[in-house]
């Protein structure tokens, strides 16, 4: 009879391995392999089946390999650095939290290497793969953040950032989601701050609930009429000009928007030194110099995200839905069953993505990934700015890694060797080698799709020295012929092997989750090394050394 369990293992298995590479053709082989060995493991002997899925995801890891390539982490090929200034000089206290802080938004990468360190008392460096110019865009775009956000309704703030409770934060399924929305966030807050919403929300519904990150303080913005209306369908201007008002709205920090063909630049005045003048890069050039020798702190940002979305709520009313110049996320109205004064503790921020088919897909799975990051780090205490990026070489290079693998292979040999002395059976020196160099071109494949950095290093190598332990414990078991059956004695061993998976993933459990960039790659491939030699391997190596050991 074959083992349902282990059929359902290996499934998982393979499901696991087509998510992980879905944007490439090794996805797409991966998840129809999936549905021929599905269909055709019923007809397999479990032996067969056991040394199949071995060697198909073996060939699946090495193809893999061969079409994405493999990512190492800076040790290995050095990095890119990216600065962050600053605005004033912080105690060692609030760098050692802006430190933290950058780390629990990088932790969101898992297994993608990100290094951040201190540097006196007005700068942190944070460093990348090169390797990886994707990685580094979200990186800057991260560090851009100061990650305070707001919760806005009839210009009274209902929610903040510090109400929000980090581990409740999680992106939300698309099918989840409300129409119209492409990606989610949901997080719960504290008694306090639901109480809080409650009182200020009660006797609003049908408002719009406008939700800000990092709303600029002390600011106005400008903009053409062509800007303020390219998202809205009715072109009257007292109707925009309204949303405007109502969104940008906010005690005593209200923001004022102006439309330049209305007025003249030299009827503006600063509230202060530092007040902003939020243009597009389009109309830099025509307004930026006047507005400076206004006395105002220009801030340029791109043209798509000068642009606000208007939409028309079901009482017909319009309001501005998203506007990034402003940190504007989104404007879900309230539902009056969250007005009548009773708290509510969880919430959702949702909004569009950009493009179409499989681009939209991945712009969605990017923001909220990033919305998901910034609010796990908080905001941070001191402003900031981001300067040029910088190269860095590897401090250790290719040649450290090359070393790496051959002590690794060296190191197998040596090992193989001398369990088969042990036993005085030459012929379970091919198995060991075999299922041993399989694990480790498995582990090598996945982790390569991440980065490979020192950390997750030592987790392979500790992985195949747990498999090395394994195999002893399977080899010692069967050829105990007096203590029952051969199945029973196989029994056993795996009982054994159980146990110490078991012991090993609930010890990296909380390295996972301690936010400790570090350590997770560490933590993740030890983990899965576990799970692969339990489900995977050690199966394999049983079937084929139970017949040896039997001799």
């Amino acid at each position: 009879m074959i083992n349902h369990k282990y059929i359902l293992g290996i499934l998982f298995l393979l499901f696991a391995a087509g998510v992980i590479f879905y944007s490439s053709y090794a996805g797409l082989i991966i998840i129809f392999s999936l549905i021929i060995f599905g269909a055709l493991s019923s007809y397999w002997k479990e032996r067969d089946l056991k040394l199949l899925a071995l060697a198909s995801i073996v060939l699946l890891a090495l193809l893999n390999m061969g079409l994405n390539g493999m990512k190492f982490g800076i040790d290995f090929s050095g990095g890119t650095r990216i600065p962050v200034i600053l605005e004033s000089p912080a105690s060692q206290s609030t760098m050692n939290e802006m430190v933290d802080i950058i780390k629990k938004r990088a932790s969101t990468f898992g297994l993608t290497e990100v290094k951040v360190r201190a540097v006196g008392e007005s700068q942190i460096n944070v460093e990348v793969p090169s390797g990886d110019p994707a990685l580094i865009d979200s990186v800057e775009g991260l560090l851009s953040h100061q990650g305070v956000f707001q919760g806005v309704v009839d210009g009274h703030t209902a929610l903040s950032g510090d109400a929000i409770l980090p581990g409740t934060i999680q992106s939300v399924p698309s099918g989840y989601l409300s129409r119209g929305s492409d990606w989610g966030v949901q997080f719960s807050v504290t008694r306090e701050g639901a109480e809080h919403f409650a009182s200020t929300a009660e006797g609003k519904a049908n408002y719009p609930l406008y939700m800000y990150l990092d709303r600029p303080s002390n600011a106005i913005v400008l903009l053409s009429w062509e800007e303020a209306s390219s998202e809205v369908e009715v072109k009257d201007r007292q109707l925009v000009s309204s949303a405007f008002s109502k969104a940008l709205e906010l005690e005593d920090e209200n923001i004022t928007a102006y439309i330049l063909d209305e007025l003249e630049i030299s009827e503006l005045e600063p509230r202060s030194n530092e007040t902003k003048a939020i243009v597009s890069q389009s109309l830099e050039p025509e307004v930026g110099q006047e507005l400076e020798g206004q006395g105002f702190e220009l801030m340029v940002v791109d043209d798509e995200e000068i642009a606000p979305a208007i939409t028309q709520t079901g009482t017909g009313e319009f309001i501005v839905s998203e506007w990034k110049a402003v940190g504007l996320l989104s404007s879900p109205v309230l539902n009056p069953s969250v007005t009548v004064g009773t708290p509510n503790y969880g919430y959702v921020i949702s909004g569009g993505a950009e493009g179409t088919g499989s681009q939209k897909q991945m712009d969605a799975y990017e923001k909220s990934k990033s919305i998901e990051s910034i609010l796990k780090g908080g905001a941070l205490p001191i402003q900031i700015s981001t300067g040029s990026k910088t190269t860095i070489p590897a401090p250790l290079g290719k040649e450290f890694l090359n070393l790496s693998m051959i002590g690794i292979f060296i190191a197998l040999v040596a090992i193989s060797i001398f369990v088969s002395l042990r036993y005085r059976k030459t012929n379970i020196l091919l198995p060991i080698i075999a299922i041993s160099v399989s694990e480790l071109l498995i582990l090598l494949s996945i982790l390569g799709s991440f980065t490979i950095d020192l950390a997750a290093m030592a987790g392979i190598i500790a992985a195949i020295g747990v498999g090395v332990d394994a195999q002893i414990v399977i080899t010692d078991e069967l050829m105990k012929k007096n203590q029952g059956s051969k199945q029973d004695r196989l029994e056993k061993a795996f009982d054994i092997i159980t146990t110490n998976v078991t012991v090993a993933i609930f010890a990296m459990v909380p390295l996972l989750f301690s936010g400790m960039v570090e350590v997770i790659g560490f933590a993740i491939s030890t983990i899965m090394g576990s799970l692969l030699g339990l489900l995977i391997s050690r199966p394999a190596y049983a079937a084929l050394v139970e017949d040896i050991a039997e001799d």
